[in-house]
């Protein structure tokens, strides 16, 4: 934060120096060289203005190619080629690398080959003659964020040793800083399975193999900055004009340092105290409860956390989302290996949510659920401190090949995780709702048993009433029907998440693929047709090669079935799930089609995968 405050006041400086020749010696300057090329190499605008549509399909449009030098027009669309460069050539400039300029030719090529890809938006190159970015999502993808999805790459590429940290990609980032490819030309489309496909044309190409992206590129702070054999020609000691246009400069510079340095005063002692106040905002939520009692969660230092993570090394980096980071930290006091969950302060999990999941969680002992072992808010810092799971969460090994799991594997963590539930709905004081269970949320211990985590949505409800009604949260696939209309969380709709888990354990994929055909796209609808058609074990997972117990497969089906019922009076509960689970009860007794859920389902626009955020809709799309 420090080091951005002293940029923010060198350039004050900057700015004041660069007001002194216009204001007090204008005169010393070639006539030829006008003031926005003088000062132009420092503050680099691209406008261009709307010309030619060529594609009704595209969002983006062919603009005049325009210099830096134009003046900016009053506001851009997200999906604007004035995107595009802004958010490419604010990268460019960081690394000191002259802006990029729009193309009508490179941007041609690139709708052209967008359209072409619009029915699948694979992620395949088109092999032509520019350098090349692909981004695919399955929301709405605006410029601004797919080009910060390339520049996000910056994190694991060394621009001075011009190195890719090893199982990571960089080429996105270093084309589009690459110093040569000089014109631009962008393109967004909708997916014919829904979703966006952005690509954008660099000429020339870049990513050449041994070069750096900066190689031909001079600093813009050396182009700016003057040298000490200029100076007699800017200000020439002899006319009294311009000393005097010297001391008007030394004056506005001096200013200009004088509000830089109260800038940086201002902002630090504002941000000390938004800090206080969060901090004895979450003392008043924690404490008030007499929640520090000495047993259960520790609170750790903020210096002790640091430690512990090695000053939160990207080497140490378990996963991130948009709650923040996990690292992992090892507390040589217990001789144990942690992880350490660090909130974005960005992220739309607030404090209410972190609170929610260190009160919950405090309360819960059970041999399926993961542990917290401690929390610190200190410094506007907000962190949770784990039991560390060694082989992760479960959706890394059913969808990201992590390891083959066997069927006994499979059928011991939906065990474990119907145990979990039990515990939470029945055997507590109260009735605790999760509000998110999903695959990336069951975590995996180092025997490969299965504790269910992440109780940042979670919220207590009474044994009698069962239900609450709060704002929308969860995870779009696992959310129950009745949940996206009423925005009611209850057993039933936890009962509905448990059973979306329990296919995808059996069947290995996730509930939602758009990869898929249309028929199987959704996990539920295709498993109920299966079913119908009494080809219920050709959905089990292909990787198993049919090594799996056929009752067991066909019981683990039945109740996932159960569980997603669209009527929610017509689920099991968890004990009768279990039942059935155990063979201590028999299979149920489901019609051939699947019912159609009646219900009004709100509408939700502007999502994408992420994890939950919080407004009058929490919802998260998974990946």
């Amino acid at each position: 934060m420090e080091m951005e405050l002293r940029k923010i006041s060198l350039t004050f400086c900057l700015i004041g120096l660069a007001l002194f020749p216009h204001t007090g010696a204008k005169d010393s300057f070639p006539e030829k060289v006008s003031y926005h090329e003088r000062v132009g190499t420092v503050i680099a605008v691209l406008a261009p203005s709307p010309n030619i549509q060529l594609s009704s399909n595209a969002t983006i449009v062919v603009f005049p190619t325009t210099t830096a030098a134009h003046a900016p027009s009053p506001t851009h669309s997200q999906d604007s080629p004035q995107a595009f460069l802004n958010v490419h050539n604010a990268a460019r400039a960081a690394v000191g690398v002259q802006p990029m300029t729009w193309d009508n030719s490179v941007a041609v090529y690139a709708i052209d080959y967008a359209n072409q890809r619009s029915n699948d938006c694979k992620l395949l190159h088109s092999g032509g003659p520019y350098g090349e970015n692909l981004a695919m999502s399955t929301g709405n993808l605006s410029a601004t964020d797919a080009v910060e999805m390339w520049i996000d790459e910056k994190t694991d590429y060394d621009l001075k040793s011009n190195t890719c940290a090893s199982g990571h990609t960089c080429g996105h980032y270093t084309q589009v800083i690459w110093a040569t490819s000089t014109r631009l030309g962008c393109a967004k489309v909708g997916c014919g399975h829904g979703g966006t496909f952005v690509v954008c044309n660099y000429d020339p190409p870049g990513n050449f193999v041994g070069e750096r992206p900066t190689d031909w590129n001079q600093s813009i702070i050396g182009v700016v900055a003057p040298s000490p054999d200029s100076a007699p020609h800017f200000f020439p000691s002899k006319e009294r004009k311009d000393m005097k246009g010297l001391v008007v400069g030394v004056v506005v510079g001096a200013w200009a340092l004088i509000l830089g340095l109260g800038f940086i005063w201002f902002i630090s002692r504002r941000k000390r105290h938004k800090d206080n106040k969060l901090d004895d905002h979450i003392n008043d939520v924690f404490f008030a409860g007499g929640f520090q009692t000495g047993i259960g969660p520790k609170k750790f230092s903020l210096v002790e956390l640091v430690k512990v993570t090695s000053k939160f090394k990207d080497e140490l980096k378990l996963g991130e989302g948009g709650f923040g980071a996990v690292y992992r930290g090892y507390l040589r006091e217990l001789d144990t290996y942690v992880a350490v969950k660090r909130v974005s302060k960005a992220s739309k999990q607030g404090i209410k949510e972190y609170a929610s999941e260190v009160t919950i969680i405090s309360r819960l002992r059970h041999k399926n659920l993961v542990k917290l072992i401690g929390w610190c808010h200190e410094k506007g810092e907000l962190i949770l401190v784990y039991e560390f799971m060694a082989n992760g969460s479960l959706d890394a090994h059913l969808f990201k090949g992590k390891s083959l799991l066997t069927w006994e594997v499979r059928f011991k963590i939906v065990q474990g995780l119907a145990s979990a539930l039990f515990y939470l709905h029945e055997e507590g004081d109260h009735c605790v709702l999760h509000r998110d269970i999903k695959t990336s949320n069951v975590m995996l211990d180092s025997s490969f048993n299965a504790k269910l985590g992440d109780f940042g949505l979670a919220r207590l409800v009474d044994h009698g009433k069962g239900s609450r009604t709060t704002l929308l949260a969860g995870t779009m696939g696992y959310m129950a029907p009745e949940c996206v209309s009423s925005g009611k969380a209850s057993k039933e709709s936890d009962i509905y998440s448990f059973g979306v888990v329990a296919l995808e354990i059996a069947c290995g994929r996730r509930s939602i693929e758009p990869k898929y055909e249309e028929s199987r796209a959704a996990l539920v609808a295709w498993v109920w047709d299966s079913y119908g058609k009494k080809r219920l074990l050709d959905v089990a997972d292909e990787k198993l090669c049919l090594d799996f117990d056929t009752k067991q497969m066909e019981c683990l089906l039945m109740i996932g079935l159960w569980c997603v019922h669209p009527d929610h009076n017509l689920r099991p509960s968890i004990r009768q799930a279990i039942q059935v689970l155990n063979f201590e009860a028999s299979l149920p007794n489901l019609p051939g089609t699947r019912p159609t859920p009646m219900y009004d389902v709100a509408t939700a626009t502007g999502l994408r995968a992420s994890e939950p955020y919080f407004s009058t809709l929490t919802i998260t799309v998974p990946r």
